[in-house]
């Protein structure tokens, strides 16, 4: 008991006299409840220069830009907040070629493209845990090898997730128009349930990849799961029901019997 207490004492003084997030483990922090942990954004639009850890200490909201980001190897941890736009002709967190950038843990609503990196030199961004509603266009990520996990898009009136390289995995999408386009990697584990009769997509994916264990619904007018070119897909372990074509593939894509509708 001693013993325990001792450590638990120890964990206590260390987050007090941090000057930055103490990692727990791979996906969780503790912070500092003293202040000084990190840079503030209070008000928007704000540009981050210097790489570092930025977080949000309430709901901001826009009627232009959002938060750009001129740097690489940046953390934005949203607690909670939201950032939201006014009209959907802006971009709530904007970066171009720059890498390592996370974003995670609240909601970006109501631009034109939520979360944007808009050159092919960007790469391995992460976003986590955050939500994307209401948007035109909830993350466009050009460039290679980002991961957007444990997040949520609804009812954004083009694509909820565009990425040309990476891994998109266990996210949840409702009521989007166009749900997960890949470009090349793997689609993992996610549940989309498309808007209402008309076009779109549940999954596309347009190179070589992996589409493994997503449940898709979809509805007349839209496909569920699409892999239509040469290039080799791995079609796994998934399940597509609704009134829509469930399943368009290519010469390249390799089915297997695991699929189920």
């Amino acid at each position: 008991m001693a013993v325990k207490r001792f450590l638990l004492l120890a964990l206590v003084f260390s987050v007090m006299v941090s000057t930055g997030p103490v990692s727990a483990d791979g996906e969780f922090y503790v912070i500092a409840g003293g202040g000084g942990v990190g840079t503030k954004i209070s008000s928007l639009p704000y540009t981050i220069s210097t790489p570092g850890f930025y977080y949000l200490s309430k709901d901001l909201s826009t009627s232009g830009a959002g938060i750009t980001v001129n740097a690489s190897h940046v953390t934005i941890d949203l607690m909670g907040f939201s950032l939201v736009g006014s009209d959907k002709t802006n971009t709530g967190i904007y970066m171009s070629g720059k890498t390592n950038v996370e974003v995670r843990n609240g909601t970006v609503r109501f631009f034109e493209r939520g979360i944007y990196e808009d050159s092919g030199n960007g790469a391995n961004h992460r976003i986590i845990n955050v939500r994307v509603e209401v948007n035109s266009s909830g993350i466009v990520f050009y460039g290679s090898g980002h991961l957007i996990k444990g997040c949520t898009a609804a009812n954004n009136s083009t694509t909820a997730f565009y990425v040309s390289g990476g891994n998109v995995s266990g996210n949840v999408l409702n009521n989007n128009t166009k749900g997960i386009y890949l470009s090349e990697g793997t689609i993992s584990g996610n549940t989309v349930i498309n808007a209402a009769d008309g076009s779109g997509f549940g999954i596309y994916c347009v190179n070589i990849g992996s589409i493994i264990g997503n449940t898709v619904i979809c509805n007349t007018g839209q496909s569920g799961i699409n892999s239509p070119n040469v290039a080799p897909v791995l079609v796994d372990q998934n399940s597509v029901g609704g009134s829509g074509t469930h399943y368009i593939t290519g010469s390249g894509t390799i089915k297997t019997s695991s699929n189920a509708g």
